[in-house]
């Protein structure tokens, strides 16, 4: 990737990661003292010659950018010329709210925790608690790690296996006048809880407020090659959305995707979500559907004429799959779920029609190269990862139909 020697500010820009132009160092860029802090890779990070930063000022994340490595340092003269460029917020001057729960689910990856826990720790305070939630465990060993923090951490158990469910049970056990939901394989930034205070704060008709999700580290093919497919962030532009925005922020609106945010970071209002139903449990990770839930509810939540924003200053780090066979099985679980949660909106008769007409916007945006979904992919991109999504997405609409089976069945267990 070249670097112009003028770019635009980072919050109206695209940052284009292609695995043809091979690795990158990950880490932030402190535009305030032009400190550059790697955080992958851990070895030799000096032999890295470009960075995928996340540029802070005031503490505050203001963009992403690729920029040229020498020794590890970026060059001054292009520190002062991105300090010039430094975007306005609508939340960043706001007293941010303080009253979150954060909730974790987990299934059988301890492993995991042990990264993520003590750098969510780290951010609590007397407003601010953190739940986790073990779902189906097989074994003791979350128990075991989350005993170690003590009262700083509760623990409880959905002992039914599916990420809905779990999710749902930590909206339950939430206190916090906000919940945010996360992965247990995250390391969140610094300001990620200030900066989605501070965006409730200043918008307070917002029901959900979505984060950015970025790549922990970028030195496999199958690391770029995620991030080719479409990673989980584009822009770092703060944006309302809403079924009253005219022109519509695309042709697929509300339906689009992952245009408001993913399941790994997205914070909500305690009482609304829970007034919603909180997540379909016949979606999501754990059920024959392989996810679809955070698109169901950001969905709902728009459909309901509520308010989402998209604050990409929120940021947790999030690793990739390291190689091409994980990374298969993750597109085609993408393309399940997001078919399941389609055929869910076109069983109900309140979003079928407007699901319908979308159809033809939905198919370019799924098969033609020239979409904003396709079109940052190198002619380099594997066929097999084109063909794993569109194998998922064939198989959604009957995991869908499994899933809600099993989840019928297991209500009907339960209230026997």
């Amino acid at each position: 990737m070249s670097i112009v020697s003028q770019p635009s500010p980072a919050v109206n820009r695209s940052v284009t990661v292609d695995a043809a132009s091979g690795p990158l160092a990950v880490g932030t860029l402190d535009l305030d003292t032009g400190s550059m802090r790697v955080i992958a890779p851990s070895v030799e990070p000096g032999r890295m010659d470009r960075v995928f930063a996340l540029l802070r000022h005031q503490g505050w994340p203001v963009g992403v950018e690729v920029l040229p490595l020498v020794a590890g340092r970026v060059d001054p003269a292009i520190v002062h010329e991105l300090r010039s460029e430094i975007p306005m917020s609508v939340s960043r001057p706001v007293e941010p709210q303080r009253s979150f729960s954060i909730v974790v689910c987990t299934r059988n990856r301890p492993e995991h925790l042990v990264r993520t826990l003590p750098a969510l720790v780290a951010l609590l305070d007397g407003d601010r608690d953190l739940i986790v939630v073990d779902n189906a465990p097989r074994d003791a060993r979350t128990a075991s790690i989350v005993a170690t923090y003590g009262d700083a951490i509760r623990y409880v158990v959905e002992p039914i296996p599916g990420l809905a469910r779990a999710r749902n049970c930590g909206l339950r056990a939430a206190s916090g006048k906000f919940v945010v939901f996360t992965d247990d394989d995250i390391v969140p930034d610094q300001a990620w809880l200030d900066v989605l205070g501070a965006t409730f704060a200043a918008h307070p008709g917002a029901v959900c407020v979505s984060g950015s999700v970025m790549p922990l580290s970028l030195s496999t093919p199958a690391e770029l090659y995620f991030q080719e497919f479409g990673g989980y962030q584009r822009t770092f532009e703060e944006q309302e959305f809403h079924l009253a925005l005219d022109p519509p922020p695309s042709k697929l609106f509300p339906f689009h995707p992952r245009l408001v945010g993913t399941g790994a970071n997205m914070a909500f209002r305690t009482e609304a979500l829970a007034s919603l139903g909180g997540f379909d449990e016949a979606l999501g990770a754990g059920t024959p559907s392989r996810g679809g839930e955070d698109i169901d509810i950001a969905v709902r939540i728009l459909m309901a004429g509520l308010l989402v924003v998209r604050q990409p200053a929120a940021v947790v780090w999030h690793p990739s799959h390291q190689d091409e066979a994980a990374l298969v099985q993750q597109l085609e679980d993408y393309g399940c779920g997001l078919a399941a949660a389609f055929a869910k909106f076109m069983h109900e008769p309140q979003f079928a029609p407007a699901v319908i007409r979308r159809i033809p916007a939905g198919l370019y945006a799924l098969l033609s190269p020239n979409s904003q979904k396709n079109d940052k992919r190198t002619a380099e991109f594997p066929a097999a990862l084109k063909r794993a999504e569109l194998r998922g997405v064939r198989r959604g609409p009957f995991a869908y139909r499994a899933a809600r089976r099993q989840a019928r069945r297991i209500d009907r267990e339960g209230l026997e």
